[in-house]
């Protein structure tokens, strides 16, 4: 998140007219397209070479929210870094920060939202179709309820009526 400036010195973000414990600032950009205020593009490698192809994002029925890319967030005062950024649904149309935070001079944004406010991130992995297939669903690395669930009957004996 640097350019000119270090990630430590971005400029306060004063609470909005009090401070609400249930506000969570998220702190990003806005990758909505010029042409479409509600739609994004992802760029993707497909060959390894110089080619790629994009997965296009559009946000439908939802007049007030955008596509951003969230890169940190500040909750009860503080400002933590997410370790990968996220692709995520705002509302509102966000509030600059003044400065250069970004190559090309992008404009850094922040939204501010309620911890229970409901939206939906949208994850893209990019890799060999061996390593987001086979190696994704070693043991180990899959969610415990994807694992084969055996329940077994057991008593005194092996017997159930005494």
């Amino acid at each position: 998140m640097t350019d000119q400036n270090s990630n430590d010195q971005l400029p306060t973000i004063q609470p909005d007219k009090f401070y609400d414990p249930s506000e969570i600032v998220l702190v990003g950009m806005n990758i909505s397209g010029i042409n479409s205020p509600r739609a994004a593009d992802v760029k993707i490698d497909t060959e390894g070479s110089n080619s790629f192809s994009r997965i296009a994002l559009q946000l439908w029925h939802t007049p007030n929210c955008e596509l951003a890319l969230v890169n940190a967030y500040i909750y009860e005062g503080r400002k933590y870094e997410l370790p990968k950024p996220k692709i995520m649904v705002v509302s509102g149309k966000g509030e600059e920060l003044p400065g250069n935070y970004f190559p090309n001079n992008r404009p850094l944004k922040f939204w501010r939202m309620s911890k229970l406010a409901r939206t939906a991130e949208v994850t893209v992995e990019e890799g060999l179709l061996e390593t987001l297939v086979l190696e994704a669903n070693l043991p180990g690395r899959r969610s415990p309820n994807s694992y084969a669930a055996n329940m077994q009957m057991a008593h005194r004996s092996g017997r159930l009526n005494s």
